[in-house]
């Protein structure tokens, strides 16, 4: 029969119930009669007649069970009679309910808010459509690319069906109530059709709009537009001002949009790229690129023209075209955050194994106290797969009390998450409880009630029915077999708990190692603020200079301010700018092999406000100004690396020299302490600190259209007290020179060192308390066991000490036994984490994977908790009376 038919006999059969009966009753007696009709011809009287014929077809509601079971309707019956039934045993047992219910919750909540993690941030494609087929072309994988080679990949490549590029842009929104410093991209024409997103009103960027002398036109996203034009669908065709100039709106995005999906994530403006000059530069490396495959080819494919292009390139044009990287684009985007939530699903999926092993000893000592019970219903004809099926059907009750419970709890753990991951995990604003995310915790529901339900219930249904009615029965007969059971639940729980504890303890050895890195500087007591000079009158080259040397000043002067300066970008913070150089008296390297750093602009009094010291040299002076011969402090990394053995003070240096002619030669003046740049727990880099009343491009006047990128000075202040309560003082002191200045990023340092450290801290605090609730599970589950296994032995524990074993002999005989479950478990456990720990290598700092003191610790500890929970029971265990115990049932 094909499962459609036997669907629409079931259905059938139960609309027409009534019906079906009345048939079978009518049926059974008109083939019993006619059975006697033909033994009455032979002679045999009516009653013996239909005494036979009753016999010979056997018991009409076994016939007439059978011929339900070939329908379904049987099945139905039973199932509802043991939903019944658990449904009234969980109601006789309320406290075991709650109890098991509330373990259930919190596993499978902590899971199901953890996968609707992984979900959003790993498992979705990208918002952009067959985002599958969108990749990156960067160089060494992560460093922008010059406009020059950005054209040539795009006109020879033949493996993309589209290549796009973007570019940072900071741009400040004035001439509504109050200024503000955005975050934008300025992107080529045809990046917004290859993505395949249509703006939510208006249109994208047509052809032409990307040129130089084209009009300005802006998109916005849906943020910026409820924000500043409070979601007016009018807004189509309007102007604003953008660093003091006039762009048109000619769309908005749809809600959720977000583009760039990495590096730029807090874009919410869209402006078309004219490169101008810089059409042909193949240095000042700024731009991100974004392609789409064509159908039918391969990532590997693509690499291979790419890499046939660039070496062409790199002939032609020496040092440019090195090491060019085609990334997936989702691999670019979650390729960081992708391992930490592995590990993290994997931690609470350890949580939810223990969960069940910790149920499954409460049903376990269950089905013990109903043995009497199932002897019973086997010894009237039940078979043991119908026990079987009614314990797993409470079980399943029992994981649907847990699955709701735990639905709740996922609710509030998803908020809880998303409150407090750190800024990198990309797409976390999206993650909620969706259908995904029920149906998982759907399956996990039905995964785990039959993974804690099955061992039970086999348990259960094989009684010695002999043993198991007899009255009298002693409380230590019972078999070898549910104790090992037990015995394994145990040791795997406190295997598990151990190897969770291992990864917590890894996990805070690693954030105590970063708690102690030198960063360089003194963060505390420290206030940063970015002020935007773009569109107002102080962005005229004129009074810049001025304007800058005046807002320090007034800033020094506000009450409780120990010191303050500037910088172009904050360490950490802030973006991170590169540019080669040559030194002088030394040979002129080949292309691509310039020296390097990492370079800031500095003004008097930055140092002193980071209290980052100087190891040799001086300071930055008020007298280095644009009249003055140049000067450049460098940090100890550079040093070490361009002047090894060599006192660099007094050796000059050029970052134009292939420009400039003649070039302008910067002097070493100073070598400053290694700070940390942009990854806390990565190493420094070189670095230079040029003078910033020395730079054009900073002052504004250097006439390039790279000086539009340094419109703005970050403020940097310490302060005697709470440097919180110092931004708005600051914020009236620039205030009070042009209101359209836009202000922006007030923060102090601490909130940047913790922000650094943010999602190490994240990890640590989810490993913690999963590793904290795995250690209860299994602290109450050896518990469990040895307090159940003594009472067990009641009568046994009283025979010994009547034969004289001393209370000090009880309780050895107790401890004894859970000590052994408890070193068993953590062997399991050590070798376990041996094994997995080295996963979480990327995520630690400072300790090894295999860190003994770790490992000795944990197990240590573990051990400890075990002897306590040991000891409870044995404890009641000494106290038995003698007299009491061997009267013991």
């Amino acid at each position: 029969m094909t499962m459609w038919a036997r669907l629409r006999s079931w259905t059938a059969a139960m609309l027409g119930r009534s019906r079906m009966e009345r048939d079978m009753d009518e049926e059974m007696r008109f083939h019993i009669e006619s059975y006697a009709a033909e033994l009455m011809q032979r002679g045999v009287p009516q009653q013996e007649a239909l005494r036979q014929a009753r016999l010979e077809f056997g018991g009409m509601e076994t016939a007439k069970e059978e011929c339900r079971d070939a329908v379904g309707v049987s099945f139905l019956e039973t199932l509802f009679q043991d939903m019944r039934h658990g449904i009234r045993t969980m109601q006789r047992t309320p406290v075991f309910t709650v109890i098991a219910a509330t373990v259930l919750a919190l596993g499978i909540g902590a899971n199901t808010a953890i996968f609707s993690v992984v979900d959003a941030v790993l498992l979705r494609p990208l918002d952009y459509k067959d985002s599958g087929r969108l990749v990156t072309v960067l160089m060494n994988g992560d460093a922008p690319v010059a406009p020059a080679n950005y054209i040539d990949w795009r006109d020879q490549n033949r493996s993309f069906e589209a290549m796009g590029a973007a570019d940072y842009w900071s741009p400040n929104l004035t001439g509504l109530d109050s200024p503000e410093h955005l975050v934008g991209l300025k992107v080529t024409q045809n990046l917004f059709p290859m993505l395949g997103i249509n703006p939510l009103i208006g249109r994208l960027f047509v052809p032409g709009e990307d040129k130089d002398g084209a009009d300005r036109e802006v998109i916005l996203n849906y943020r910026l537009w409820q924000r500043r034009f409070s979601g007016d669908r009018n807004v189509l065709g309007k102007p604003i001002v953008l660093d003091g100039n006039a762009f048109t709106i000619v769309g908005v995005m749809p809600q959720g949009f977000q583009f760039a999906p990495f590096w730029a994530t807090k874009a919410e403006l869209w402006v078309p790229n004219a490169f101008g000059a810089r059409i042909h530069s193949r240095g000042g490396n700024s731009l991100r690129i974004f392609a789409r495959l064509k159908d039918g080819v391969s990532l590997t494919q693509a690499r291979a023209e790419m890499a046939a292009i660039t070496g062409r390139l790199e002939q032609q044009y020496p040092g440019t075209n090195r090491d060019v990287v085609v990334t997936p684009l989702k691999e670019k985007v979650v390729g960081e955050i992708e391992t930490p939530l592995l590990v993290l699903l994997g931690a609470v999926g350890f949580v939810l194994l223990i969960t069940c092993a910790n149920v499954a000893h409460m049903l376990l000592a269950r089905a013990a106290a109903r043995q009497k019970e199932v002897a019973v219903r086997t010894a009237l004809g039940a078979r043991r797969g119908r026990i079987v099926r009614q314990f797993l059907t409470e079980s399943l009750l029992l994981g649907c009390l847990g699955g709701v419970a735990g639905l709740a709890l996922a609710a509030l753990g998803t908020k809880f998450l998303v409150a407090l991951s750190p800024a990198n995990i990309p797409r976390v604003q999206t993650v909620g409880i969706d259908i995904r995310a029920a149906l998982f915790l759907f399956g996990a529901t039905f995964v785990t009630s039959i993974g804690f339900g099955l061992a039970p219930a086999l348990q259960a249904s094989s009684v010695a029915l002999s043993d198991t009615l007899k009255e009298g029965g002693r409380g230590n007969s019972e078999g070898r077999g549910r104790n090992r059971l037990r015995n394994l639940l145990v040791v795997s729980e406190f295997a598990l708990a151990l190897m969770l504890l291992i990864g917590a303890g890894l996990m805070i050895r690693t954030f105590a190692a970063l708690g102690a890195v030198d960063a360089g500087f003194n963060p505390h007591h420290v206030i940063s603020m970015v002020v935007s000079v773009a569109g107002s009158k102080e962005a005229d080259p004129a009074r810049r200079a001025v304007f800058y040397r005046q807002l320090i000043e007034r800033v020094r002067s506000l009450p409780g301010v120990e010191a303050a300066g500037a910088i172009n970008h904050l360490p950490l913070a802030g973006d991170l700018w590169g540019w080669p150089f040559v030194i002088e008296g030394r040979p002129k390297p080949r292309p691509g092999e310039y020296p390097g750093s990492t370079y800031r602009m500095v003004t008097p009094g930055y140092f002193a406000a980071m209290r980052l010291p100087l190891i040799r040299g001086r300071d930055v002076a008020e007298t280095d100004n644009v009249t003055a011969p140049g000067v450049v402090i460098i940090n100890e990394r550079a040093a070490h690396e361009y002047w090894p053995g060599e006192d660099p003070i007094g050796k000059r240096i050029s970052f134009d020299s292939d420009k400039a002619n003649p070039p302008t030669w910067l002097t070493v003046i100073g070598v400053a302490k290694d700070a940390k740049q942009y990854d806390w727990a990565g190493e420094a880099f070189p670095e230079t600190y040029l003078a910033a009343f020395q730079n054009h491009d900073f002052l504004g006047d250097s006439g390039l259209e790279a000086a539009s990128h340094v419109s703005y000075i970050t403020l940097v202040a310490r302060t005697i007290g709470d440097p919180a309560a110092l931004a708005p003082s600051m914020k009236e002191a620039a205030w009070s020179f042009d209101r359209n200045l836009a202000i922006s990023q007030v923060v102090t340092m601490d909130g940047v060192v913790a922000d650094a450290n943010a999602q190490p801290r994240f990890e640590m605090l989810l490993l913690t308390i999963f590793a904290a609730v795995a250690l209860v599970l299994a602290t109450v589950g050896i518990y469990g066991v040895i307090s159940y296994s003594a009472s067990r032995r009641t009568h046994e524990i009283g025979v010994r000490m009547s034969l004289g074993a001393s209370r000090f002999d009880v309780l050895l005989l107790v401890v004894r036994q859970g000590v052994w479950l408890a070193l068993a478990g953590s062997v399991t456990g050590i070798f376990g984490a041996l094994l997995l720990s080295r996963l979480m290598a990327k995520l630690l700092y400072g300790v090894k994977p295999t860190d003994p003191a770790t490992f000795v610790a944990v197990a240590a500890g573990l051990g400890l908790v075990a002897m306590l929970a040991c000891y409870l029971p044995a404890r009641r265990a000494m106290r038995i009376d003698p007299m009491a115990a061997l009267r013991y049932e």
